[in-house]
């Protein structure tokens, strides 16, 4: 199968596929199906602390992004955090992509009314989600959108690209952390019994 260098079209066009279906198209997708959007960081009583992390995210995803694009200069593999530190078939990056990209899909679909981007304190008591794939992650949508990442990262797995992987996989687990403070404060016990049942990640 051929490489980054030698299909550039094929790789970034899936690359941009994790922007245009999980964000654009699934905002879109529930505005259709609900008659309203699901960006909750966009309004008055988001929070601030969240908003944050997520800007951080978005900066992260740009140095991820530039790096992968960076692969595409023969020059760059010889650069000390360019050279690709791992030798892999491009299948391998393919499986797990297609995986996460699709297992994303499908949680923030599965979530129905429920789904939110961002968190919004002034919003009634949100509805606890059970069902789906979150009957066996209660974040399925950040385990494959990460997985999604890593496999992308095995393309052009430089220094840079994979320190901003780890590095967003980090925040992907601050974001977690503020959200399940959230979920507690508003649910209660229900999503205590849910946090005993159900494991955090796989």
């Amino acid at each position: 199968m051929k490489g980054l260098r030698d299909a550039p079209a094929l790789y970034l066009g899936f690359i941009s596929l994790h922007l245009l279906l999980g964000h654009l198209g699934s905002s879109l997708v529930y505005r259709l199906r609900f008659g309203r959007g699901p960006l909750a960081y966009r309004s008055t009583g988001a929070d601030s602390a969240h908003t944050r992390l997520t800007r951080r995210i978005s900066g992260a995803s740009l140095v991820w992004a530039g790096s992968v694009v960076a692969a595409l200069w023969p020059r760059w593999s010889e650069l000390p955090w360019g050279r690709p530190l791992l030798a892999l078939p491009p299948e391998v990056g393919w499986a797990l992509g297609v995986l996460g990209l699709v297992g994303m899909l499908a949680a923030q679909y599965g979530m129905g009314a429920t789904f939110r981007i961002g968190v919004d304190a002034g919003e009634a008591p949100p509805v606890l989600h059970e069902r789906g794939l979150h009957r066996y992650s209660r974040n399925p949508i950040y385990v494959f959108s990460y997985l999604y990442l890593v496999g992308a990262s095995l393309w052009a797995p430089s220094l840079v690209t994979l320190g901003a992987c780890a590095v967003l996989g980090g925040l992907f687990h601050g974001l977690v952390l503020q959200e399940e403070r959230y979920l507690s404060a508003r649910l209660g016990e229900a999503y205590a019994r849910y946090r005993q049942r159900v494991p955090r990640y796989l």
